[in-house]
């Protein structure tokens, strides 16, 4: 994904700070407001929600729910989607790849005169590690 392309596509100015903060979330697999917030300590709080704004209204990034306190977010990854799976115990977080469940759930949609906007399959558990 190319943030500075889709920026400029959407005319949106391409900053430093924006491609910073693009380039530490790919590093992440989920993130918070304050994952970001404790790694740019030297810009402002403002701009950084204002960045994370922009980010999902661009799509470059969507909500993930799998936190109780805290929103948290991923890059949004168009060729790769999955959903995730949270222990209860420890948090531990792991993806699922989804095609086929997300397929059944969009024909069942279309079959009910349905348009799905968006999903988000949240599935908590108990890790083998914390059995």
């Amino acid at each position: 994904m190319n943030i500075e392309k889709i920026l400029k596509e959407k005319q949106n100015r391409v900053t430093p700070e924006r491609i910073a903060i693009f380039n530490f979330l790919k590093t992440k697999h989920i993130f918070t407001y304050n994952d970001i917030m404790e790694n740019f300590k030297d810009i402002a709080r403002a701009s950084i929600f204002r960045t994370l704004n922009l980010f999902l209204a661009l799509g470059v990034i969507r909500k993930v729910d799998v936190w109780d306190t805290a929103m948290t977010y991923e890059i949004n990854d168009e060729n790769h989607h999955h959903e995730h799976m949270k222990c209860n115990s420890c948090n531990s977080i792991i993806s699922f790849e989804s095609d086929n469940i997300c397929k059944k759930i969009f024909e069942e949609a279309k079959k009910m005169w349905f348009e799905i906007k968006s999903h988000n399959i949240w599935i908590t558990w108990i890790c083998k590690n914390c059995l």
